[in-house]
């Protein structure tokens, strides 16, 4: 069976806290202040990696996960993993995947003043574990 990004993201190995993540959207995504976001998709997020976007829409954010999140952290050592998620020779992003599902609170949303003063809305999340 080949290896999938969602696979690689289910196969929790790890919780870290500080992960980071930028995006640059051609839209505002309205994040508020108690908001629930749950993940479609799996996600690469970072350890503190240099990780450069791959477009120039004029809307960025910096997402931060304040708390520690299960995730699966990327071993860069494993090339059926790496070819998986399309993280070869990346090992200066030190990804880390969350899985579809994962639950995050919006601590602080977007505010104008970061828009205005850094160019780029600055949201803090926590991440949320699920209930059984």
């Amino acid at each position: 069976m080949k290896l999938t990004r969602e696979m690689v993201s289910k196969d929790i190995n790890g919780s870290i806290s500080g992960l980071g993540r930028q995006l640059n959207l051609n839209w505002e995504m309205g994040y508020e202040e108690g908001q629930i976001i749950t993940l479609e998709n799996e996600e690469s997020w970072s350890d503190g990696g240099m990780f450069t976007v791959g477009n120039d829409f004029s809307v960025s954010y910096q997402l931060f996960i304040e708390n520690e999140v299960p995730c699966h952290i990327v071993d860069y050592t494993n090339e059926d993993e790496l070819k998986a998620i399309g993280a070869e020779d990346c090992e200066d992003e030190k990804e880390c995947l969350l899985p579809a599902g994962t639950k995050l609170r919006v601590l602080q949303g977007e505010q104008e003043i970061d828009l205005q003063e850094m160019g780029y809305y600055t949201i803090h999340l926590e991440y949320i574990e699920e209930e059984n």
